[in-house]
């Protein structure tokens, strides 16, 4: 996806922390909004009243205070509307417009646009996500990916605790398996050896 290249490389720059900020409110908010939906939902099947639900409660707080740093940081970008048409269509689109100029202008209205639009589709934000393991943003093709690439996943498993024990016990079972007989074998023919020579001193 070309949003995250920007962000992997030029993390420095300011419209691409700008861009980076927006990110990462939208999915806090969209996050926030689906664990609400999901708590309201196992709140009113067990009986409980969600309104004296304290979790629930921080969660609409912790709510509002993303979304007041959202739009805080969309002000940046008025949106204007702009009439489009094609052969056998009209439309009226948003446009949106930023204040900021140089090299990344173009790409950061592309891509407040990008995220607005995404923000727009039921789930749209949902698979936009930070790696476990590099923590850069990508795209998950699948609903439970945790991680960028193989490489993160690799590095990560490789800390596991049970990881290490398993690949210690199957070093181990392996050393024994390849080298115990190598080693068996060179001290028979060791044993060989001393015995052949012990024989022709005795034959003299």
């Amino acid at each position: 996806m070309e949003l995250f290249a920007p962000l992997r490389e030029h993390a420095t720059d300011p419209a691409v922390k700008r861009i980076e900020n927006v990110l990462t409110l939208l999915v806090s908010a969209d996050t926030l909004a689906r664990e609400q939906r999901e708590q309201k939902k196992l709140l009113e099947q067990s009986g409980a009243a969600v309104q004296r639900s304290k979790s629930f409660r921080e969660s609409l707080l912790a709510s509002a205070r993303t979304w007041e740093l959202l739009n805080a940081a969309l002000l940046r970008y008025p949106r204007l509307p702009l009439a489009q048409g094609r052969f056998g269509r009209f439309e009226i689109i948003e446009r949106p417009v930023t204040s900021s100029s140089g090299h990344w202008a173009p790409w950061e209205r592309w891509a407040v646009g990008t995220l607005l639009n995404l923000a727009k589709k039921p789930g749209g934000l949902s698979r936009l996500r930070r790696c476990s393991e590099c923590q850069q943003w990508f795209y998950a093709i699948r609903g439970h990916q945790q991680f960028c690439g193989e490489s993160c996943r690799r590095r990560r498993t490789a800390q596991d605790p049970v990881f290490k024990e398993k690949r210690a016990t199957y070093m181990r079972e392996t050393y024994r398996a390849k080298i115990e007989p190598e080693k068996e074998e060179r001290s028979k023919r060791q044993a060989a050896r001393v015995l052949s020579e012990k024989s022709k001193k005795g034959g003299k």
